[in-house]
């Protein structure tokens, strides 16, 4: 097989005796490396464990076998971005039940109303994925046949295909418009939508 691959990539074949030669330093190096990797980062898991630390009581571990160098650094926080009153990271989400009281999903329209009244947004784009569930200027025929349909339906046949039992939620890229929008918001936007369908 190594032989195979090295015809592909045109590397000088070996034989048998060599490509064991190879392997038989190879793995104590793997080894080597799997065990500093999880001893670095059991000592960053016993901070977590232990609780409330600031970010400079973290470390990223660099480290090279072969030097041999271990150098360590602090962590750099997520910039911070603001829409309204509301500070996010990329780590953070909005994060919407799509299935109301009754068992029913949302429809397109009660999503948006949910939005207006939840968040104080009103949007003008959904994207999931690669589908445009809704923008503002879409033809009045399509929004109007969207927004009483539920989303999940939506994102099923702009797909092609019907939503698997193993997703569980869509996740959302939304753009917003009103007179409270700032130029921040303009410029990174807000945290992704998780819609949970199950």
């Amino acid at each position: 097989a190594s032989n195979l691959r090295a015809e592909n990539y045109n590397i000088r074949p070996a034989s048998r005796h060599e490509s064991k030669g190879i392997a038989g330093r190879i793995i104590p190096a793997i080894a080597t490396t799997t065990a500093a990797v999880a001893g670095l980062v059991c000592l960053e898991l016993y901070k977590v464990v232990q609780g409330d630390r600031p970010l400079s009581a973290y470390r990223n571990g660099f480290f090279n076998l072969a030097l041999p160098l271990f150098a360590f650094s602090f962590p750099v926080s997520s910039p911070k971005h603001k829409y309204l009153d509301n500070e996010w990271t990329l780590w953070d989400r909005i994060d919407v039940n799509a299935i109301k009281p009754n068992g029913d999903e949302m429809t397109l329209a009660e999503f948006l109303d949910y939005f207006k009244m939840k968040h104080s947004l009103e949007l003008i784009l959904i994207i999931c994925g690669t589908c445009m569930v809704y923008a503002s200027h879409q033809d009045s025929e399509i929004l109007k046949e969207r927004l009483a349909q539920r989303i999940s339906e939506i994102v099923a046949k702009i797909r092609g295909k019907a939503i698997e039992g193993h997703e569980k939620l869509l996740r959302f890229v939304i753009d917003c418009s009103g007179k409270n929008i700032g130029e921040e918001e303009e410029e990174f936007g807000y945290p992704p939508v998780c819609y949970w369908i199950r």
